[in-house]
C-alpha cells in the first residue's frame, strides 16, 4: 500500500516549488504504485459486479442441460460428469442420490 504521509509530504514540496531531483523519483515511484493499486481495484470492482450475472447463468447452463436430458437420454450419459439437478434419468438419480447421503 502507498504511503500517504510520505506521499502528501513530496507533493506539498512539489506545489511549494522545492521538491528536489531525489524527491521527484520517489514521488513519480509512489504514483506508479497508486496507478497499479487502481488497477487492481478496478479489476476486482469488475468482477465483483459481474459475479451475480454469472451466477444467473450458470444456474440457466444447468436448467438447459437438464432439460436437454428429457428429450434424450444420450445427453445425460454423454455429458453428465457431475449429477444435474432435474435429469430424469437413472444415471443423475443415482448420483444425486449418493451425493445427499454422503
Amino acid at each position: 500500500m502507498t504511503e500517504q504521509p510520505r506521499l502528501h509530504h513530496l507533493l506539498d514540496r512539489l506545489r511549494r516549488g522545492v521538491l528536489l531531483e531525489a524527491e521527484a523519483g520517489q514521488l513519480a515511484g509512489l504514483v506508479t504504485e497508486l496507478e497499479a493499486e487502481n488497477t487492481q481495484l478496478r479489476d476486482w470492482l469488475a468482477r465483483c459486479r459481474h459475479k451475480p450475472r454469472v451466477a444467473e447463468l450458470e444456474a440457466e447452463v444447468a436448467r438447459l442441460t437438464a432439460g436437454q436430458c428429457t428429450h434424450a437420454l444420450h445427453m445425460c450419459q454423454q455429458h453428465h460428469t457431475a449429477p444435474v439437478d432435474g435429469c430424469p434419468y437413472p444415471k443423475c438419480i443415482k448420483a444425486r442420490a449418493a451425493t445427499a447421503t454422503a
